[in-house]
């Protein structure tokens, strides 16, 4: 009798302690952020991006951009054109993520893939096929208002792809030389620009709040 009372004992114990946890957590900070992202120095050159950054258990987040510019001038050989893109993981660290997401110092690995044309008044470099590159970066994101962050971040890694060197001749273009090319160093700096879409506590960046 005196075990069946324990056991009892016991079980209103554990429902209480459950029902006490559930009513601390907020269920709207179970779900992800999305955050919408440009990198502002890429935007200075004319080569435009866009990307977004969805936050996983607050710790984690992945993040997917992509570039785009198709910039010509043909009378003055002039050409800027670039397209690709980034996939990366992060991981937050410290404490100023706990409180708002995509906020705070962060560590992630990448990949991405890139073609290209560029030529300036007589000569010109050209990725036929895609260039592959893989990395590590590293940022620090501060909050700029309710819904917007400003992201500063370096990536470092490894780059490689074909490259034909040409000029154009008589109005056609000349060929110099094929090589392929393999890099490794500094591979992007970025002051990002990320913005919170939603109103109220919808995808509310600011946990709690």
């Amino acid at each position: 009798m005196t075990l069946n009372v324990m056991s009892l004992v016991g079980l209103v114990i554990l429902f209480s302690t459950f029902d006490i946890s559930a009513q601390n957590l907020r269920c709207d900070d179970c779900y992800p952020r999305i955050g919408i992202k440009t990198n502002l120095l890429h935007d200075i050159v004319l080569t435009p991006d866009v990307g977004i950054e969805v936050s996983v258990a607050k710790k984690f987040s992945m993040s997917v951009e992509g570039v785009y510019a198709w910039w010509s001038n043909d009378s003055r050989h002039r050409y800027w054109r670039i397209r690709g893109g980034t996939l990366e993981m992060r991981i937050w660290l410290g404490e100023s993520h706990i409180e708002r997401s995509l906020t705070g110092h962060h560590i992630g690995i990448y990949g991405s893939f890139h073609d290209y044309d560029f030529e300036f008044g007589g000569k010109g470099w050209q990725s036929p096929t895609p260039t592959y590159g893989a990395g590590i970066g590293y940022g620090f994101a501060i909050p700029i208002n309710k819904r917007i962050n400003i992201d500063f971040g370096i990536k470092a890694g490894y780059s490689a792809g074909p490259i034909i060197r040409y000029r154009p001749e008589c109005g056609e273009y000349m060929g110099l030389s094929k090589t392929f090319h393999r890099y490794v160093g500094l591979t992007g700096l970025e002051i990002t620009l990320v913005w919170f879409p939603g109103k109220h506590n919808k995808n509310n960046p600011n946990f709690g709040i």
